[in-house]
């Protein structure tokens, strides 16, 4: 690590903390998707975002999305 002093915290709370930025960052992800594929979900998404991070598996929802059903771009942005 670059820093000792953060290296020495997440020694110190067994890899909690960092756990649980990777699990909000995959929160943000997964609420950021479209509603077409947040409606498939079975749970909630802070579960589905836990269980990814602990699998150490983040899955391509929208690569996963059959050709028809692909979320075109917002023409105006």
């Amino acid at each position: 690590m670059l820093n000792p002093k953060v290296e020495k915290f997440l020694e110190e709370h067994n890899l909690t903390y960092l756990f649980l930025m990777l699990a909000n960052l995959e929160v943000e992800r997964l609420t950021a998707l479209p509603d077409i594929i947040k409606c498939q979900f079975k749970g909630k998404l802070t579960e589905k975002a836990l269980e990814h991070v602990a699998l150490n598996v983040i899955p391509d929802y929208i690569g996963d999305l059959p050709a028809n059903e692909k979320i075109e771009e917002n023409p105006f942005e």
